[in-house]
């Protein structure tokens, strides 16, 4: 999508886009950036004709967001949701544990009885009034009063968000200027995001959107979204499963130029 600022039209064109990408989960300083690294390139035109964007660039920001494979905004995830079997397994088997606690103290009578008993073979009263009064404050404070259900307080760290965002690394970019891939090797300006990654597994897209920087004086028309873009959509894979692909000679033109792209140790831009 391009938008119209004043006589200016923008347009921001994928260059290249991610295939792959590997799932970081809970090791944020183990993140992997999706692959190949996205780059998007900045095209302005005035009356239709491509136009000089140096003027605009001090201005001008592009921001990436994830969507879902519908199109559907995918920034943040309550990470509850990822556990929700654990938590039904974990409610089904707690009334056994409670359940469980009588008979250990049964056992623990019957031996006192026998071992730790007064003279004519009777329990000591002190030590079974201890133990009975520790079992029933175990499971007032397990349960709900007259309805034998977990508490409030049990149930307020279950029931609590854990909101976490998906998407990690350089999020917003400003344009660089630098020597186009193609034949005809004239300068363009590009945004680059080479260390984005995914925190789980799935199919995703990254929409790119081209933003102005509010300046003073400057009317509401002229600042906010110019212009945005969709990537295809791709897929984060777990870690055990990834497979990373080759080196683009995209991502090889621009690091030769000195775009920080990241390369794997020992592969040259060359």
């Amino acid at each position: 999508m391009s938008s119209c600022s004043s006589s200016l039209t923008y347009k921001l064109v994928l260059v290249q886009q991610p295939t792959i990408g590997s799932a970081f989960e809970d090791n944020l300083l183990g993140r992997l950036g999706l692959a190949p690294p996205l780059i998007v390139e900045l095209q302005v035109f005035r009356d239709g004709k491509i136009s000089d964007a140096t003027a605009e660039l001090p201005f001008l920001i592009c921001q990436c967001s994830l969507l879902d494979e519908q199109g559907r905004v995918a920034d943040m995830v309550d990470q509850r949701v990822g556990s929700a079997s654990q938590q039904s397994q974990e409610a089904t088997t707690a009334p056994a544990a409670v359940s469980a606690v009588p008979r250990r103290g049964r056992s623990v009578r019957n031996k006192i009885s026998h071992r730790g008993g007064l003279a004519d073979g009777t329990a000591t009263p002190l030590s079974l009034d201890s133990t009975e009064a520790s079992t029933s404050s175990a499971s007032e404070d397990t349960l709900t009063p007259g309805t034998g259900e977990p508490s409030a307080t049990q149930l307020s760290g279950r029931d609590s968000p854990q909101i976490v965002r998906m998407l990690y690394g350089t999020l917003a970019a400003g344009p660089q200027q630098y020597i186009s891939p193609n034949a005809d090797e004239e300068e363009k300006a590009y945004f680059f995001f080479p260390e984005l990654s995914i925190r789980t597994p799935g199919r995703f897209k990254i929409r790119c959107t081209l933003l102005r920087l509010s300046l003073p004086g400057m009317e509401a028309a002229e600042v906010g979204s110019l212009a945005s873009v969709e990537t295809q959509t791709f897929e984060v894979v777990k870690r055990t499963d990834y497979s990373a692909p080759y080196i683009t000679d995209i991502s090889r033109h621009f690091a030769r130029q000195g775009v920080p792209l990241l390369l794997p140790p020992g592969v040259s831009a060359e």
